[in-house]
């Protein structure tokens, strides 16, 4: 009979021996860290009157054990508003596509008019 042992990662990734799941883990952990002060940092450099306090409040809050779980949260939203077709860079949102265009064409004629 064949035996079949493995390592299984928090981040489910397997692995042949144990040194090399606690050292992959690890590294997780210092990543999550990092990842979590230059976030914490960023949004101290910036305005962060411009974020609902609910929201600062959990980011400052959140220890090592929750990380993995915000921080898959978070790649989670960054993921969806990065693919999602939205048009931010007229600071109005709107789909890709017809009616996105008709909307841009509207505004910057209504933004035009406004300053003859």
């Amino acid at each position: 009979m064949l035996e079949i042992s493995a390592f299984k990662s928090f981040t489910g990734h397997v692995f042949d021996n144990k040194e090399d799941c606690v050292a992959w883990e690890t590294r997780v952990r210092q990543m999550q860290a990092e990842v979590t002060d230059n976030l914490r940092s960023d949004l101290l450099a910036n305005d962060i009157y411009s974020f609902p306090k609910d929201l600062l409040d959990v980011i400052s809050n959140f220890s090592e054990d929750d990380c993995l779980e915000y921080l898959t949260a978070l790649s989670k939203i960054s993921y969806w508003f990065n693919n999602s077709g939205l048009n931010y860079d007229m600071n109005f949102v709107c789909y890709a596509g017809e009616e996105c265009t008709k909307t841009k064409d509207w505004l910057s004629k209504r933004q035009s008019n406004k300053f003859k």
